[in-house]
């Protein structure tokens, strides 16, 4: 069985039209791609800016629902998975967002953004948590004292390695990146 399975996954998003006026279009952002992982693999998509990268990656996790499609992941077909179940699933695969300005609450703590999932997966709270943050911060070349630090305060860079960190913390057996740099 394979980690994941695409099968003919599309994701079209309507053009035109105002508030009286029908859609007059669609674009198709993704349109029929199929793939699978095994575990252990690394698979890059190349491609020109705008050609549905992103929106794959996205469509594949749920994060926007496909137009068409079967996404399995470790057998489970998570298109079709109730809101909790998907909630769960999410533990196991994660995404390193693209852009690390938008992608990161500038009203938390990095700390406690690097420490979400772990709360809400139920993986660690208290002084475990913080002890998990910080190994993470010190794995992707942060410290300790940037725990208690907000977005604003870092680099492009160092925001970037703050959202690897988060992806990281609940442990992942996938993990989409997007636009690694």
């Amino acid at each position: 069985m394979s980690l994941l399975e695409v099968r003919n996954l599309k994701k079209y998003f309507p053009v035109g039209g105002g508030l009286f006026s029908r859609r007059k279009g669609e674009v198709k952002a993704v349109d029929g791609v199929s793939l699978k992982i095994e575990e252990g693999e690394t698979l890059g998509l190349v491609g020109e800016s705008g050609c549905g990268k992103s929106t794959l990656g996205r469509s594949i996790l749920r994060l926007v629902e496909p137009t068409e499609g079967e996404v399995y992941f470790q057998g489970k077909n998570i298109l079709a998975l109730p809101p909790r179940e998907l909630r769960d699933m999410r533990r196991e695969m994660q995404i390193i967002f693209q852009d690390p300005y938008a992608s990161l609450n500038p009203r938390m703590r990095v700390g406690d953004i690097v420490g979400e999932g772990l709360e809400i997966h139920k993986l660690a709270t208290g002084r475990k948590k913080r002890d998990r943050v910080v190994e993470l911060l010190n794995q992707v070349g942060l410290r300790e004292e940037h725990y208690d630090r907000y977005p604003h305060e870092f680099s492009g860079g160092q925001r970037q390695r703050i959202g690897i960190a988060r992806a990281l913390a609940v442990n992942p057996k996938f993990i989409i990146a997007d636009e690694p740099v």
